[in-house]
């Protein structure tokens, strides 16, 4: 009787290694994964600062080419997972971004051609 439960209690705790195991290895994965995300979110952040400094440094030209880099620059959901809470900051500093370098060619072309960067991107973007 005594053998039985020893036996019992072996495969008991075998199976409660495995699945620590394989709690571990998915931890592992889930906060790998975590990091890549936001190393891609920081070069994005970095991008966009990048960019905007650029702009406000050059000509009407030159920055509605920033201005169409920032925009283009890949999209939502092509680096970050769609609607995630990265996503979104990332987002949020795109539009931040996006707003001064059109607040910027106003300024500099005493134009207004509205908050959209396209109408800004069409007229003055080289090509």
């Amino acid at each position: 009787m005594k053998s039985l439960t020893c036996k019992t209690q072996t495969t008991v705790l075998g199976f409660m290694c495995a699945g620590l195991l394989v709690l571990c290895a998915w931890l592992a994965w889930d906060y790998s994964s975590q990091k890549l995300h936001i190393a891609f979110a920081e070069d994005q952040i970095q991008i966009f600062s990048a960019m905007r400094t650029k702009a406000l440094q050059s000509d009407a030209p030159e920055a509605a080419s920033s201005l169409e880099y920032v925009v283009l620059y890949y999209p939502s959901g092509s680096k970050q997972e769609k609607d995630s809470r990265l996503d979104a900051m990332v987002e949020r500093e795109r539009a931040r971004v996006i707003k001064e370098i059109i607040a910027y060619l106003c300024t500099k072309t005493g134009e207004d051609l509205g908050t959209s960067p396209d109408a800004w991107i069409r007229k003055y973007a080289k090509r």
